[in-house]
C-alpha cells in the first residue's frame, strides 16, 4: 500500500473510507476544490488501487464526476488488541472497522514474557482465522506509552519502561502498532464511531482508570494521562491511592465506588453489585453513585471551558453511572457554570473491551492507510 501521499491525496482517500462512496463532484464540493484538481487527484489513487469506482450512476447529461468512488474494505484485515490487568482481548476487523472475528484469552500473569507469550498466540489464532494476510496490527495498554514503543507506566499491569513493541516484532511478522487504550477508542470514534460527524469531540471514559480524548479540527490532539484521571473535583472528598484529596480517581474508578459502598454497608460489594444496589435504591449505593456522576460532571464542564469544546462522548466499562445518576451528572456540569455552559448534553456510550480492542485495530488502520 503507498505510504508517500501527497497530503490532499491522503486527504481525499481517508474522506472516502470514513464517510462513505462520495462523487468527484460530491468531493470537490465538500473539500473546496475544482473538479478538475479532484479528477485530477483521484486518477493515481484508483490506479494504485486504493480507490475504486464503484457502480455508474446513470444520469443523462452526467459524466465522469459522477461515479462514486469508494473502498473495497473488505480486501483487508487488521488486528486489534487490548490488554487488561485480567484479560487480552483481540478482535480482526476490515479497513472501515468492521468486527469480523474476535477472542478473549486470559494474562497468565503480569511477567512480560508470559504476556508476550500470550498476546503472539492470540494473534496467530485470529491471523488464522482470517483466513488472509494481515495488514496490520495494533495493541493498546493503560498508562503511559511513549513514542508508540515503549510502556513506560502502566498501573494495571505493574509495567515500567517495557519496549513491548520490539518484543512483540520479534516475534510477529506483520506491521505493529503500540499506543494507549484511551488513544485508541478515541481514534476509533473519531473515524467509525460517535465523533466522525464532529470535528471538535472530547472522550471521557471512566473504569478501573479515568481516560480522557480529544480531537479538535479533526486532528487528535495529544493529551497526558494522569493530570486528568486527578483532576480535582472537591478538595474536602475522599482520598486516592496516590494521596490527592477528591480527585476524578478517588471518586469515580470502580475501585473507589465499590471500596466506598463495601466502607458504608461493611460488606465487600463488588462494581456491578453496587450498580444493581443503586437501581434497586439502596441509600448507600445511591449517595456514592451520585457523587461520581457529580464529579464525572464536573470534569466534562472543565473540558468544555478549557477546550471550548462541546461533544462529549462519554464511555468505558463504568459509564453505567451516567446512566444511573443523570440528574448528578447534570448537576455537576452545571455547579459553576453561572448558566452559560453548553446545553449539548453528553453523548453516553456505554463500551465493551472489544470494542476498545477494535480502537487498536484502528491505530494500525490511520498508519496504514493509503
Amino acid at each position: 500500500m503507498p505510504t508517500d501521499l501527497p497530503p490532499l491525496s491522503r486527504k481525499i482517500a481517508v474522506e472516502v473510507l470514513v464517510h462513505g462512496p462520495q462523487s468527484r463532484a460530491q468531493l470537490a464540493k465538500k473539500m473546496g476544490l475544482s473538479p478538475a484538481t479532484v479528477t485530477r487527484i483521484v486518477k493515481p489513487l484508483v490506479e494504485m488501487g486504493v480507490l475504486v469506482e464503484s457502480d455508474a450512476i446513470r444520469t443523462p447529461g452526467r459524466g465522469r464526476s459522477s461515479l462514486p468512488l469508494d473502498v473495497v474494505a473488505d480486501d483487508y484485515r487488521f488486528v486489534g488488541v487490548k490488554l487488561t490487568a485480567d484479560s487480552i482481548y483481540g478482535v480482526v476487523t476490515d479497513l472501515r472497522a468492521v468486527v469480523l472475528d474476535s477472542e478473549t484469552a486470559p494474562v497468565p500473569s503480569f511477567d512480560v514474557a508470559d504476556v508476550l507469550g500470550a498476546v503472539v498466540a492470540l494473534v496467530e489464532r485470529l491471523r488464522a482465522r482470517a483466513g488472509r494476510a494481515l495488514h496490520g496490527v495494533g495493541v493498546t495498554v493503560g498508562g503511559v506509552v511513549e513514542k508508540g514503543e515503549t510502556v513506560a507506566d502502566s498501573p494495571f499491569l505493574h509495567w515500567h519502561e517495557v519496549s513491548f513493541r520490539s518484543l512483540l516484532a520479534g516475534e510477529i511478522d506483520i506491521p505493529l502498532y503500540l499506543a494507549n487504550d484511551v488513544v485508541g477508542l478515541t481514534r476509533a470514534q473519531q473515524w467509525f464511531g460517535h465523533g466522525r460527524a464532529w470535528p471538535h469531540f472530547a472522550l471521557l471514559t471512566i473504569g478501573a482508570g479515568i481516560g480522557y480524548g480529544l480531537v479538535i479540527n479533526d486532528e487528535v490532539v495529544p493529551t497526558l494521562v494522569s493530570p486528568f484521571s486527578h483532576f480535582p473535583v472537591d478538595p474536602h472528598g475522599p482520598l486516592c491511592p496516590v494521596g490527592h484529596r477528591g480527585c476524578m480517581t478517588a471518586y469515580a474508578t470502580s475501585a473507589a465506588i465499590s471500596a466506598a459502598v463495601s466502607f458504608g454497608r461493611r460488606e465487600e460489594v463488588s462494581y456491578d453489585e453496587v450498580l444493581q444496589l443503586a437501581e434497586d435504591d439502596d441509600p448507600v449505593a445511591t449517595r456514592v453513585v451520585g457523587e461520581a456522576a457529580y464529579a464525572l460532571g464536573r470534569a466534562t464542564a472543565a473540558v468544555t471551558s478549557l477546550t471550548g469544546v462541546e461533544r462529549i462522548v462519554l464511555s468505558g466499562e463504568g459509564i453505567a453511572i451516567a446512566e444511573l445518576a443523570p440528574s448528578a451528572l447534570r448537576a455537576g456540569r452545571h455547579a459553576y457554570d453561572g448558566g452559560r455552559t453548553s446545553a449539548l448534553e453528553p453523548v453516553i456510550r456505554p463500551m465493551d473491551f472489544h470494542e476498545w480492542a477494535r480502537g487498536a485495530a484502528v491505530i494500525a488502520i490511520q498508519e496504514v492507510f493509503p
